[in-house]
């Protein structure tokens, strides 16, 4: 669900995020929709990031101890 009315929207989405979007929705006019997915987009992707790391450092996952 693309929320319009994210605290977060005051900061522009990166290129790439733009990019999905845009080829995600790509039937969508509406540019606060598109930006709107793309940030989404950005959080999914720190939260891949953020758990790929934390499995790196986790003992049990063969990471640093």
């Amino acid at each position: 669900m693309v929320r319009t009315e994210d605290p977060d929207s005051t900061l522009p989405p990166a290129p790439w995020a733009l990019d999905r979007a845009a080829s995600d929705l790509y039937d969508e006019v509406d540019p606060k929709v598109v930006a709107a997915h793309a940030r989404e987009l950005e959080r999914a992707a720190g939260e891949i990031e953020d758990e790929r790391h934390d499995e790196f450092d986790d003992p049990d996952e063969g990471g640093e101890a």
